[in-house]
C-alpha cells in the first residue's frame, strides 16, 4: 500500500477551510476517489497535512494529472504545497489490531520483506540450535 502525504500552507484560515472542504469533495468523487482512505489534519491555523492511502503504486500514479489540475484551479488558495510518497510499513490501531479490516492486500514488496524477516529468523534459530548441540556435546564429554 502506498501513502501520499501532502503538506500545504494557506494565506489565511478562510482559504484553509475552503481547501479542506474541497478535499472532502475530491475524496467523495474527485481525483482522490480511488484512495483507500484520506485524512486531513490541520497542523496550524493556516497549515494542512493530508495522508492518503492507495492500493498500489499504479493506483497512486493514476491520479497525478488530475491532482495537478485540482491544485492549479486553487492557485491563490495556498501559498505552498509539496508531497512525500512511500510504501506504508505499519497501519494499526491501539492494541495491535489492523487499521483496515483485512480489505487491503499487502503489496508484494511488503510480503517479500516479511518473508525475508522470517527466513532470517529461522536461519538465526538454526544457528543457535546448532551451537546449543555443540555445547551439550562438550558438557557430556567432560563428565
Amino acid at each position: 500500500m502506498i501513502a501520499r502525504i501532502i503538506m500545504s500552507e494557506h494565506p489565511d484560515e478562510k482559504d484553509l477551510k475552503l481547501f479542506t472542504s474541497d478535499h472532502k469533495d475530491a475524496v467523495k468523487g474527485g481525483f482522490l476517489a480511488n484512495t483507500q482512505f484520506s485524512v486531513s489534519v490541520q497542523t496550524s491555523p493556516t497549515s494542512l497535512l493530508v495522508i492518503s492511502g492507495y492500493e498500489n503504486q499504479q493506483s497512486a500514479d493514476s491520479n497525478l494529472v488530475a491532482r495537478q489540475e485540482w491544485f492549479d484551479k486553487r492557485k491563490g488558495k495556498y501559498i505552498d504545497t509539496f508531497y512525500y510518497e512511500g510504501e506504508i510499513k505499519t497501519m494499526m490501531r491501539g492494541g495491535g489490531k489492523h487499521l483496515l479490516d483485512g480489505n487491503i492486500e499487502l503489496s508484494s514488496n511488503l510480503k517479500d520483506s516479511q518473508k525475508d524477516l522470517i527466513t532470517d529468523e529461522v536461519r538465526d534459530l538454526r544457528k543457535e540450535v546448532s551451537e546449543l548441540k555443540e555445547m551439550i556435546k562438550l558438557l557430556i564429554q567432560n563428565k
